[in-house]
């Protein structure tokens, strides 16, 4: 096996290093490319398992390994009578929700990986590259599983799935077709691989992270890049996923800051003057003599937030505003993901170190078109928005973040102190006019959030649709926070298991209990068709446990919604009824009633208890959310007879904002036993809140 590939210097073919890793993976005596692959350690090689399984002409989801004796691989441009032959040895077949084998259809599957070894000798020129970790917005690139350098794509990386990169071509005149899977997906700037394709769905393509990579091979680890030579002696220069900040690229770019360094110092004195501040910013020690321009700029390459603050310290004493313009640019490719200095980080970190907000609720609110968080705390969440590329406007999504974080804080000190870091480092970067408006911005939408909502619980709103008379649900699934800012989202088009359903549910409704405040009754709300209305949500068992099953009615505030039934024409009537509902009738009803129906009504119906048996209860239930009432409760069919006497009592003296959690205490009280509460369906369902269509699944390829 070569050796890891040297970085390109000045004016050499800047893929170069995942070239020599790539392969490609044919079937014995074809000439085309049927995927790629991508060269390891030991002359192993990564590809999906779905590429091996096409070249191979078995489904592309078969679950067993394969026999390989057809399976050839060669490196782009090798003829064919170089190819080699490879052996399977671990295989990770793809698999969808439950650990169920993935079918035609499916949006997306976890697995779907082989690592094979090369049987024959490598040539010359095979090696390995570093593993790094994605990031959202800067360009990264692919090619057709050949190598064929005329194929390469540009991609952007827009967001994360539970198992995939959400990938999309945008800038790029060739998209990601069907022959990129098993592809590297290559991050330029930083000469790293970040994941492998592995899907497509019309113009958008997935591609499988080196997270997932690295959790299924934990030997696998980044591969260090060289020392570019004449480093300084303080070693190699890491970020915080273990990148070689030192490696030859990163080299190469930061190295042509030697020549305005140069510029800039011409005076011995300004020199030893800026490296002691220098180095007192960065916590290294001054050279020996006048420090040269080589120092000042290898220096930078050796500490966290090096170059950002060497180009704040060239810019103070740069002449003009296109000097300073040309720094900056020069720093942003020398480290494209740090855009603080050293003493920036450390101030905002002090500063956000106390703020209470959860920091992935703040940054959904500043950035609705960024990236999907996970769970992050204030020091990551920084880290990761230094290197994230606004798609609009010139204010970086950190500050545009900060603005919000101020917007939230505590106390008019804590504020005043965020926003004086915003407005300084704004001015650094001569942004101070742009972040005005941010910060406008920030403040009515904290504000307006305030006003809403109050202390109002988050919300888990989940979307069902039933696969034909099955107990699988197509279905999606999202957790608003109290704002009503969408913080998490998952959706399976193809239908899944009850069990699979809960246990995706399980996971988010984990999170809402973690966050939700003291005292807090989170609601869950499921909008389900016409036809499923007594659909038993509230009593299903998403967390089985043999002493406390947990109940999803008796943990959570559990609602039905069903804006299918709701008449255009009776919208108004909806909105006022919604208005008056902590003060609005419930009306008791065992037959139709003409109050439901009327309008502008000075004390309107906003709540109905069906208190007839359950062959009544369908028409009177379609009546009262067709023309705009609220909330509706009644008992599902197979409830003890003498349910509507005890619903009847339950609903007196309830004002209609009352009825959830009425409904809610009676399933509490029949815990264990076979109280009306275990048989009531409640909907409240008012005219916000509603998602938009559900979404169609794309045609198998």
């Amino acid at each position: 096996m070569g050796s890891v590939v040297q970085g390109p210097a000045a004016g050499r073919d800047p893929d170069a290093p995942v070239k020599a890793a790539h392969v490609a993976l044919y079937r014995a005596g074809e000439e085309r490319a049927y995927g790629g692959g991508l060269l390891i350690a030991d002359g192993r090689l990564l590809t999906c398992a779905h590429v091996v399984n096409q070249a191979l002409g078995r489904h592309p989801f078969e679950q067993l390994p394969p026999p390989v004796d057809g399976l050839r691989v060669a490196l782009p441009g090798q003829a064919a009578a170089g190819r080699l032959r490879v052996v399977v040895e671990q295989w990770w077949p793809a698999r969808r929700s439950g650990d169920l084998p993935a079918r035609e259809g499916d949006s997306e599957w976890s697995g779907d990986l082989a690592l094979l070894r090369v049987v024959d000798r490598l040539p010359d020129g095979a090696a390995t590259v570093p593993f790094g970790y994605h990031r959202y917005g800067p360009t990264a690139f692919a090619w057709y599983g050949s190598g064929h350098a005329s194929t390469v794509a540009a991609v952007v990386v827009q967001g994360r799935t539970e198992d995939w990169l959400v990938l999309d071509t945008p800038a790029s005149a060739q998209g990601v077709v069907e022959g990129y899977s098993g592809s590297p997906l290559w991050d330029r700037e930083r000469q790293c691989v970040v994941g492998l394709v592995v899907s497509r769905r019309r113009e958008r393509a997935f591609a499988i992270p080196t997270e997932a990579l690295q959790a299924l091979l934990p030997d696998l680890t980044p591969v260090p890049g060289p020392v570019a030579a004449g480093s300084v002696a303080a070693g190699r220069r890491e970020d915080a996923h273990g990148t070689d900040r030192a490696a030859p690229y990163h080299a190469t770019m930061s190295l042509q800051l030697i020549d305005p360094v140069g510029r800039i110092l011409v005076d011995a004195a300004d020199r030893a003057d800026c490296a002691r501040e220098f180095a007192e910013q960065l916590g290294v020690a001054l050279p020996t003599g006048d420090p040269s321009a080589e120092w000042f700029v290898l220096t930078a390459l050796t500490a966290r937030h090096g170059i950002p603050t060497l180009a704040a310290l060239l810019s103070d004493r740069t002449p003009g505003p296109k000097e300073r313009l040309g720094l900056q640019i020069q720093a942003l490719y020398a480290a494209p993901d740090e855009l603080l200095t050293c003493a920036e980080n450390r101030q905002l970190l002090d500063l956000l170190a106390t703020h209470p907000a959860r920091p992935r609720r703040i940054a959904a609110r500043a950035l609705p078109l960024g990236p999907a968080l996970d769970d992050v705390d204030w020091p990551e969440l920084v880290r990761l928005l230094e290197s994230y590329r606004p798609r609009f406007g010139k204010v970086p999504s950190l500050l545009r973040v900060v603005e919000f974080a101020a917007a939230e804080a505590a106390d008019m000190a804590a504020r005043s102190a965020l926003r004086a870091w915003n407005d300084a480092v704004a001015a650094r970067l001569e942004l101070a006019e742009e972040l005005a408006e941010h910060r406008i911005t920030a403040t009515e939408a904290t504000h307006g959030r305030r006003a809403r909502t109050g202390d109002e619980p988050p919300a888990v709103q989940v979307q069902l649709w039933r696969s034909g008379a099955t107990d699988s649900f197509g279905c999606t699934v999202r957790l608003h926070g109290a704002d009503g800012s969408t913080v998490h989202r998952s959706f399976h088009d193809a239908p899944i298991g009850r069990t699979a359903l809960l246990d995706l549910l399980a996971e988010v409704l984990a999170q809402v209990t973690r966050e939700s405040e003291p005292g807090a009754l989170p609601r869950v709300e499921f909008f389900v068709q016409k036809d499923e209305l007594d659909l038993d949500v509230d009593q299903w068992v998403y967390r089985p446990d043999e002493f406390f099953p947990s109940v999803l009615g008796q943990d959570f505030l559990v609602v039905l919604r069903c804006p299918e039934l709701r008449r255009p024409e009776y919208w108004p009537e909806l909105r006022y009824r919604w208005q008056t509902r902590h003060t609005g009738d419930v009306l008791v009803q065992e037959r139709r009633d003409p109050a439901v129906q009327e309008r502008g009504r000075a004390t309107p119906v906003c709540g109905v208890a069906l208190c007839c048996a359950p062959p009544g209860t369908r028409p009177l239930r379609a009546i009262a959310l067709a023309v705009g009432v609220p909330g509706v409760v009644w008992p599902r069919p197979g409830a003890d007879p003498r349910a509507g006497t005890l619903l009847r009592e339950l609903a007196a003296g309830l004002t209609a904002s009352q009825l959830p959690r009425a409904v809610y205490e009676a399933r509490i009280a029949a815990a264990g036993g076979e109280g009306i509460g275990r048989h009531l369906a409640c909907v409240w369902d008012g005219p916000t809140g509603i998602p938009a269509s559900l979404p169609l699944s794309d045609p198998p390829e």
